[in-house]
């Protein structure tokens, strides 16, 4: 069971805990696809939350019986996404920035851990002011597997010289709450519209949002 008083780090997701970014991902992965005449609509892309964008484009290659070299689609992703958002700021879930500022006012050790590419998770932190906020940051280009394995979160522990046990992980999905736990730390879920229904009990809590995760510290 998890004790408040024995935490020292708060490990931050990024796309649906912090940011209200699936949705423009969604509109990237499919302006990509149109070159490919596919079209993901909003329940399916569902099942592809939290999921790593190796996984989605295997899948869709294989449900749609794609003769393609591998990283077609998500080269093209990066390029589109970069290209409608580069200079946009991406909404925050709420109580994000409030979140935040609590912990490190707090003095806990923040970390962000992201299955996300590094260009895009840096597009998304710079353009709303947050690239400053985390002490460390762990993406999918810095690791060689990413969720639901454990090595962006197994990562960030070993660089903030913690026990596995000191750490919290904050995630949106069932992918994510699978990788922090297999590294050892406690996990929080906070579902939002695209992960509601996906299975999290292997999360040590389910909040309704980041103002819970306040509340419980405080």
């Amino acid at each position: 069971m998890i004790n408040k008083e024995d935490i020292r780090a708060i490990l931050f997701d990024l796309d649906g805990t912090l940011f209200r970014s699936e949705a423009c991902d969604y509109i990237a992965w499919n302006e990509a696809l149109k070159q490919f005449n596919i079209f993901v609509g909003p329940e399916s892309y569902t099942l592809y939350t939290g999921k790593s964008a190796e996984w989605v484009e295997a899948d869709l290659i294989e449900k749609s019986g794609l003769d393609i070299v591998p990283n077609s689609i998500i080269d093209l992703k990066k390029k589109i996404f970069v290209e409608m958002f580069g200079e946009e700021e991406i909404a925050l879930m709420p109580y994000a920035k409030e979140a935040v500022k609590f912990f490190r006012d707090k003095s806990y050790h923040l970390g962000l851990c992201t299955g996300g590419t590094k260009r895009e998770v840096f597009i998304k932190l710079e353009n709303s002011n947050m690239d400053r906020c985390f002490s460390v940051i762990v993406t999918a280009d810095d690791v060689p597997s990413n969720k639901p394995a454990p090595d962006v979160y197994l990562s960030a522990i070993d660089r903030f010289g913690l026990l596995p046990n000191q750490c919290l992980a904050v995630e949106d999905t069932e992918t994510g709450v699978m990788a922090a736990k297999s590294a050892g730390a406690f996990c929080f879920a906070i579902p939002n519209e695209f992960s509601k229904h996906q299975n999290l009990s292997k999360a040590d809590r389910v909040l309704d949002s980041l103002k819970d995760l306040i509340d419980f510290f405080n």
